[in-house]
């Protein structure tokens, strides 16, 4: 009986094999059915001239322009750059027709995410179709790093460049988007330059010491972890992994805590009354990178917030309970120690500890910026003008 229950449970695993590879085989013929009305509207409109000037700025996955995509358009009005910008996103999205239309007769079609329908598209003779990509750096892995990806896929692989914030990291991206590494172009990340604004981060600072003044003449510690779960209905940080009380008693009274999750995560701790004058819930900012202008020290787990903390040259600890578990999940590019300018913690007992002593070993920030965020110098947007779209200022 047990040797038949094995025969049976082999054929099964075979039939699923033969099943997946099927299934696999025909995976690109899937995606295209899926948007053929679609592509038809694509190659009629091809008939019609390659506007050499006119750009064409692609979303769904934001209802407004933002990141990568509005720095970019940015820098192209404040130089009065000669050129058509046009904007799609979720919330102004026109019919098949006419999105199809602008697609063809636009010399560059940018997108900033996973856009499928962009996938199927025969792209024209000297169109370019451009992946400014909304993340930076190398972290958790993605697209065809993972093993679970579908290798048949047609997703990311029509893109004729895309962009990356340091040269140490093309490889990376080449894999994730299974795409030639001549294609991946190091130029930085345009969304970053305004770090390096000098009048936006005075303004900010002002305008976030006049939100909270009790942070003024505190070390400030920003604890800003990402969520655990599949997506936005699921997301939850694990309650039993900080105790913030012990934090802030541990760190004493020269420390300020700043917590900023992830805006996925709805269930939020309340901060107990008592440490109200401590600890500081900034969930209600938008752009978490404002808040790093007023940052000592970063405490995150997984999220890619570290590499522009980095840029600002801040110190940042590791805090990861749950490392293996989340390790053997998703996984990482580098080792995950590589990813911290101060130390990788994985117990609260020694976090406090941890946070004192970042920022004592500069050279690692140093190695840090250089092999992940090298070309985020604030000039990452003319670097993309000048280089992608072959335009000067």
């Amino acid at each position: 009986m047990n040797l038949s229950v094995t025969v049976m449970t082999a054929d099964i695993i075979t039939g699923k094999t033969k099943m997946n590879k099927i299934v696999s085989l025909f995976y690109p013929y899937l995606q295209k059915a899926r948007f053929i009305k679609f592509i038809m509207h694509f190659n009629k409109a091809k008939k019609y001239p390659l506007d050499e000037n006119k750009i064409l700025m692609f979303t769904t996955s934001r209802g407004k322009l933002g990141g990568n995509l509005a720095a970019v358009k940015k820098y192209i009005e404040n130089n009065h750059i000669e050129c058509k910008v046009n904007v799609f996103t979720s919330l102004n999205m026109p019919e098949d027709g006419i999105v199809a239309y602008e697609m063809a007769t636009s010399k560059f079609i940018l997108v900033d995410d996973f856009e499928p329908v962009v996938y199927v598209l025969k792209l024209r003779e000297n169109q370019h179709l451009v992946q400014v990509w909304h993340a930076m750096g190398a972290f958790k892995k993605f697209g065809y790093s993972r093993s679970s990806a579908e290798k048949n896929s047609l997703t990311h692989k029509n893109y004729t460049e895309a962009i990356v914030s340091s040269p140490e990291i093309k490889s990376v991206y080449a894999q994730a988007f299974g795409i030639d590494e001549n294609r991946i172009k190091p130029v930085g990340v345009p969304r970053t330059d305004l770090l390096f604004d000098a009048e936006y981060r005075k303004e900010t600072v002002c305008r976030l010491f006049e939100k909270q003044p009790k942070l003024k003449g505190k070390k400030i510690c920003l604890f800003a972890p990402t969520f655990r779960g599949n997506n936005v209905n699921d997301a939850y940080y694990p309650a039993d992994f900080l105790d913030i009380a012990k934090l802030v008693q541990a760190l004493g009274d020269d420390w300020a805590i700043i917590i900023k999750y992830h805006p996925f995560i709805k269930n939020v701790p309340e901060i107990p009354e008592g440490l109200a004058d401590r600890v500081f819930d900034f969930g209600d900012e938008r752009e978490i990178n404002d808040i790093l202008f007023i940052t000592d020290v970063l405490v995150t787990d997984y999220s890619s917030v570290i590499f522009e903390n980095a840029i600002l040259n801040n110190p940042s600890v590791l805090y990861a309970p749950d490392l293996s578990e989340y390790n053997g999940e998703r996984g990482f590019y580098f080792e995950y120690d590589a990813y911290s300018c101060g130390q990788v913690v994985e117990k609260q007992e020694n976090l406090a500890k941890a946070i004192k002593e970042a920022g004592n070993d500069t050279d690692k920030l140093e190695t840090f910026k250089k092999r992940f965020v090298s070309l985020c110098d604030g000039h990452s947007s003319r670097r993309f003008v000048e280089e992608i779209l072959k335009k000067k200022a």
